[in-house]
């Protein structure tokens, strides 16, 4: 069927999930970079950017990445978000930091920069320590003062918890199949995000993906009818309702009311979302 050639959409919600550097986004004013004043944050601001904006900020040059998010003990631990070290030189302490929270701190400006995030950092960390939160926020939770232990490791003041290198403690075959795990979820997570699907229809999105990718890929880009039926079957498997249905569901409304309603209680949606973005975009079908 011509809507499965659609699937290869798929493939790209590894770009979407994956993208990093560059631009922000906006949350009112102009959006992506545009010039009129407004809300923005900086979704895709790394580490190293952060360190550099702050150095621009405090005026020095001393502040430095220490460990980096895959390289923290806290970022490998589940539900924790992706943390790295810095050394401030604003402060002459260490400091651990969320690149997740960094990366939604909304500030006011013309466009999205990086600067903006550094400077409005150090006001919220103002406003931390004018209350009396002299190590972070209260809990640990964005960020807050390590401490460099004799025995070499970083120790969250308000957290507890640890943020040493362990690379060099664990087998390497090992980190790496715990990296994996782990971009596999983030790109779940916002993959979820982008289609308003539950995390497991979202997981099972992103392996789907991966096997047209690789179908594509050995079939020079043309679906043969064998992966095609495959397909057909994971369409099913995934979304509870065969092709045949979604073909009838187009031509008749009380079989659409009642496709769409299978469908949205299968992956965790509205109906009028499944009906609007889901299907159209996802699988090229209009009901």
């Amino acid at each position: 069927m011509k809507a499965l050639l659609k699937l290869s959409v798929l493939s790209m919600l590894f770009a979407l999930a994956s993208c990093g550097g560059g631009g922000g986004g906006s949350v009112g004013g102009s959006v992506g970079g545009g010039s009129s004043y407004g809300t923005y944050n900086s979704p895709n601001i790394l580490a190293s950017e952060f360190v550099n904006s702050l150095n621009s900020v405090d005026g020095t040059y001393s502040t430095k990445v220490m460990l980096y998010s895959n390289e923290t003990l806290r970022s490998s631990v589940a539900g924790q978000e992706d943390w790295f070290v810095i050394y401030d030189a604003k402060f002459s302490e260490y400091k651990a930091v969320s690149l997740q929270y960094i990366r939604s701190i909304v500030y006011y400006d013309y466009y999205s920069n990086n600067r903006a995030v550094a400077s409005e950092f150090r006001n919220i960390e103002h406003g931390d320590i004018i209350s009396g939160n002299l190590n972070g926020d209260y809990y640990g939770n964005d960020y807050e003062v390590v401490d460099l232990r004799s025995s070499g490791y970083y120790e969250g003041r308000n957290s507890g918890y640890l943020y040493e290198d362990e690379v060099s403690a664990k087998d390497v075959s090992l980190l790496a199949k715990e990296s994996e795990q782990k971009a596999f979820y983030t790109k779940a997570a916002k993959v979820s995000f982008v289609y308003n699907v539950s995390i497991e229809t979202s997981m099972s999105m992103i392996t789907l993906g991966s096997k047209i990718e690789k179908m594509l890929s050995r079939a020079n880009g043309e679906l043969t009818a064998d992966d095609s039926a495959a397909l057909t079957s994971d369409i099913k498997a995934l979304t509870g309702v065969s092709m045949e249905e979604f073909q009838k569901a187009s031509t008749d409304s009380a079989a659409k009311k009642d496709v769409l309603a299978k469908v949205a209680a299968k992956i965790g949606t509205s109906a009028s979302n499944l009906e609007q973005k889901f299907l159209p975009e996802v699988f090229g079908i209009t009901l």
